[in-house]
């Protein structure tokens, strides 16, 4: 993952590995979750004799976790411990063991960690995560940037003059982190964000209020298949960028539980070949990008040869070229950049 150094609270707080990723387009909006459930939680919380302090709350916890099968179980309760404590991060735990914790925030503390127990990601229990050098809001359903994307921005703006009036589109923008982090360090540019789900629309106007960046972000709310909505018909854009569904439907119900479970599937499932919104993008950006214009994907590690060689066959006709293909930290082929001619 490659992060800038203002992203050190981001870094310090990543320790899920999430994997990459629309249901069915007949599903409606998922409702928020308000609430999760342990059935076992209580009896065996109870019963484990360490003192309040945030040293034995964390190590009650990590057992906790451990003995569930919890992924990331340090991870988790150090993150929910910094949250219900008010730090700045959860970097700031350390220093902090031997600090009381009183029972209003033993209660919090407990409360948080049963809905770890039932699987629910850390990033929806304390409602906030750090990506880049923005902090934002996290609700569930809405699909959680992972850090790949993280690389996506960062490859973007290596590549993109910050000085320059940019007007980019964002297709499946969900919390807003792609759009928000590139208008931060693109301070001429504009950006127009859709969404098919309401609560992933509002969310991302939430986050752009509370960044400051709202002025110069405009939200649809729009389930594409072939167009935009109508009130940009005829735009054009310098830029097109999304991190789009693309895992093939039969791998869906093999995803952890944090995603399948909490995560709008829709923000994930890409069809049969997981490439049926992708070449909808294709279509979209042969329309709507301007000559020069780029298109930036982010896709799965197989994706690259396919898009390639079907850019080969109906590029031209589209207007569009294959121009590269990018590696992310672990050394998989995960982003795509694509010209329009």
């Amino acid at each position: 993952m490659m992060l800038s150094s203002s992203s050190a609270r981001a870094a310090a707080r990543m320790g899920a590995t999430y994997l990459a990723r629309v249901v069915p387009s007949r599903l409606a909006d998922p409702p928020p979750f308000n609430v999760c459930y342990s059935s076992s939680a209580g009896s065996a919380i109870a019963q484990t004799p360490f003192p309040a302090t945030v040293r034995g709350t964390q190590e009650k916890w990590i057992k906790r976790f451990e003995s569930e099968s919890i992924p990331e179980p340090e991870t988790s309760i150090v993150n929910i411990i910094a949250h219900v404590l008010e730090l700045s991060g959860p970097s700031e735990v350390g220093n902090h063991q031997n600090s009381s914790l009183n029972d209003v925030q033993m209660a919090k503390i407990e409360e948080l960690c049963e809905c770890r127990l039932a699987r629910m990601p850390i990033q929806y229990i304390i409602r906030e995560w750090d990506f880049r050098d923005l902090t934002l809001k996290m609700i569930p359903p809405v699909f959680i940037p992972r850090p790949e994307t993280e690389e996506l921005v960062e490859l973007i703006l290596q590549q993109m003059d910050n000085e320059q009036e940019t007007r980019f589109l964002e297709i499946g923008c969900g919390t807003g982190a792609i759009s928000l982090s590139l208008l931060k360090h693109a301070p001429k540019a504009s950006a127009i964000a859709i969404d098919q789900s309401r609560i992933a629309c509002e969310l991302t106007r939430e986050n752009a209020v509370s960044v400051g960046l709202a002025e110069r972000l405009r939200i649809f709310k729009h389930k594409m298949v072939d167009d935009l909505p109508q009130e940009l018909n005829g735009q054009q854009f310098d830029m097109i960028v999304s991190n789009p569904p693309y895992v093939p439907s039969m791998l869906i119900p093999s995803l952890d539980p944090e995603v399948k479970i909490y995560e709008d599937l829709r923000a994930l499932d890409g069809g049969n070949d997981g490439l049926t919104v992708i070449k909808a993008i294709l279509r979209i950006a042969g329309r709507y990008l301007r000559q020069d214009g780029v298109l930036w994907l982010e896709v799965d590690s197989t994706h690259p040869p396919v898009i390639e060689e079907f850019l080969t066959k109906h590029g031209d006709l589209m207007g569009l070229r294959f121009m590269a293909s990018y590696k992310d930290l672990f050394q998989k082929d995960r982003f795509v950049e694509i010209v329009k001619l």
